[in-house]
């Protein structure tokens, strides 16, 4: 641990033009916030030594102490040189030590390009330093070794086992839904902050984690060929004609509220063709608002489509942008564009705000307020595995709604209907996965209800845009596999003072394209964006992606991509079979290699 301190010293000083833009509260967070990834790294590197007292019931104990020194050895020299790696690399990168530093040390002309003889010996110095501290204090507080002379007898060794065993809880970071993860250390809107704030090594090994998430699995041409049919394809996607949605006050900015249904899909409305009587608020919502009924989810899991309703980037096959701060801070997300117009924006989360990064991307997006699980009493956090039941937080945004000051710009992310879809109501009887998830469902549409009917009543209804969509789709209810289109199919529906036309859109539109469409309908600029375009562009489509291949959506028919025998799967919803797919091809491997090279 203090070594960690040490190193997190080093990096504030060696970075002192940004560290000395930060207040003393800003640094104390540093340390503070970063606690639990230190304590959890520590934890992993005492696993090992911790297996070897324990059985020290077997071996001797000159055996043991020379394992525990040899391990503390190369353990020290191996965190010393990352840590001075990390610090040669931050000025220059604007990243943690991370595993693309080893690309090019196979290349010591680009080496030394880079790096000076004194920027070599200061770094040799440094990393001396470190490696003699930790070893003397080693010597200091081990003069004979860790394992005593004593024999340890056999419930001694069990119970050292229990104690190794526990360590589980401050490596995971303890027993709330979401195991440790950049978010959990993250409580800045700055960048620089949240990165100090991260453990070095902890950093390093979620990289190695990560290391084939990172190859791009979309290699299907030349990167010249796949890069020309992708811009040629964009260029000619043009917009011949838009219709417009809502109808602002020229004098008056015009409030959003943006609902995320957790795990909804257009099986549960029956107005968008799915089971009757499931959902019946969003069936009468759809009867009395503009609905899209072709929008279809970009990925299968919560971080995907957060990434792309948020963000504007596609899901990827086995990853997304979110769980990469570093990559996604190059993104404009929605709630910064309402920022620049001085909105007060606002997100609510009833789950745990660290998982997938969550929170990182939220505070990326400058929110000016941020509500999750924390804020709420811990006996309705208790209320279901997974958080506060979507009623409270649906009700917390009600409260907030009373002394709200417009214009605003809210972000209301359900969870009730997260598996194990343990919730507070009983609507749907069963036990079986589709009937609990079902009754979820049913669940969270009663709390949508309630908080539509009653922001109906308040006084800033006339001026509101109410969208209401979902992060992703589901399997349930069945019968449908992973990769039917049927699963990422998911609703998007707008509502509120603001539109006064029910219109439904048959258009195929996605999850990625809602961030800019929905600021051209506001009347406002969006940023240049590569995979994100209007809804309305001239040649509409739609990808989703699973770990295992992808899947296009055009007007003339569906197609999926089977990544294990690379090639197109016979589709009976196909309805042409004349439909160029180079183009999806390159635009995959085009977001891919983007993404890699962020």
């Amino acid at each position: 641990m203090g070594f960690f301190w040490i190193s997190k010293f080093f990096f504030l000083v060696y970075n002192i033009n940004l560290t000395g833009q930060l207040s003393f509260r800003e640094i104390a967070g540093i340390f503070g916030h970063g606690l639990i990834m230190d304590v959890s790294t520590s934890c992993y590197l005492i696993l090992l030594p911790g297996l070897f007292i324990a059985f020290r019931s077997f071996l001797t104990s000159g055996i043991v102490n020379l394992c525990i020194k040899g391990y503390t050895i190369v353990v020290s020299i191996i965190s010393s040189f990352l840590s001075v790696i990390d610090l040669g690399l931050y000025p220059h990168w604007g990243t943690r030590v991370n595993l693309t530093a080893f690309n090019y040390i196979d290349d010591p002309v680009a080496m030394s390009a880079s790096v000076s003889f004194f920027d070599v010996l200061l770094a040799l110095l440094v990393a001396g330093s470190l490696i003699f501290g930790i070893l003397y204090s080693y010597k200091k507080l081990f003069p004979q070794g860790m394992a005593l002379s004593e024999n340890m007898n056999w419930s001694a060794s069990l119970l050292q086992l229990f104690l190794v065993a526990t360590l589980i809880l401050p490596i995971r970071g303890g027993l709330d839904t979401s195991p440790l993860n950049l978010s959990s250390v993250a409580f800045s809107q700055k960048l620089y902050v949240n990165q100090a704030a991260c453990n070095f090594l902890w950093n390093f090994g979620n990289t190695i984690e990560k290391y084939k998430k990172l190859s791009s699995p979309c290699q299907y041409m030349t990167k010249d060929e796949s890069t020309r049919l992708f811009n040629e394809f964009m260029k000619n996607d043009t917009i011949i004609s838009k219709p417009r949605l809502i109808h602002i006050n020229p004098e008056k900015q015009p409030n959003v509220v943006l609902i995320i249904l957790e795990s909804f899909s257009n099986k549960v409305i029956s107005q968008l063709g799915g089971m009757h009587g499931i959902a019946p608020n969003l069936d009468s919502l759809c009867t009395k608002s503009t609905v899209f009924t072709s929008f279809y989810s970009t990925g299968n899991r919560s971080d995907r489509g957060i990434s792309a309703v948020l963000g504007g980037y596609p899901s990827l096959l086995s990853t997304s942008i979110m769980v990469y701060p570093e990559k996604a801070h190059s993104l404009t997300l929605l709630p910064e564009y309402f920022n620049r117009k001085n909105y007060n924006t606002s997100f609510y989360y009833g789950g745990d705000i660290n998982f997938y990064n969550l929170k990182t991307f939220v505070l990326q997006s400058k929110c000016g307020e941020m509500v999750a699980k924390s804020d709420f009493p811990d006996e309705l956090g208790r209320m279901s595995k997974w958080g506060v039941p979507d009623e409270f937080v649906f009700n917390k945004a009600l409260d907030d709604l009373k002394t709200e000051k417009e214009p605003f710009m809210k972000t209301i992310y359900t969870v009730s209907s997260h598996p194990p879809f343990d919730v507070p109501y009983s609507k749907i009887k069963g036990n079986s996965i589709q009937e609990k998830y079902l009754n979820s469902v049913a669940y969270t549409d009663s709390c949508l209800g309630t908080f539509i009917d009653e922001f109906r009543k308040s006084p800033y209804w006339e001026n509101t845009l109410l969208i209401v969509t979902a992060d992703h789709g589901t399997m349930q209810p069945g019968p449908t596999d992973i990769t039917d289109p049927a699963s990422y199919q998911i609703p998007l529906i707008w509502t509120g003072g603001l539109v006064d036309s029910i219109q439904r859109i048959e258009t195929i539109t996605m999850q990625s394209d809602f961030p800019v469409s929905l600021i051209h309908q506001l009347g406002w600029k969006a940023d240049s964006s590569r995979f994100s375009k209007d809804f309305f562009s001239s040649n509409p489509f739609a990808f989703y992606m699973l770990d295992s291949g992808w899947g296009y959506i055009v007007p003339e028919g569906k197609y999926y991509f089977d990544q294990s025998v690379q090639k197109f799967i016979p589709n009976p919803l196909n309805a042409s079979n004349s439909v160029d797919l180079t183009f999806p091809k390159a635009y995959m491997q085009v977001l891919h290699d983007d993404f890699i090279n962020r």
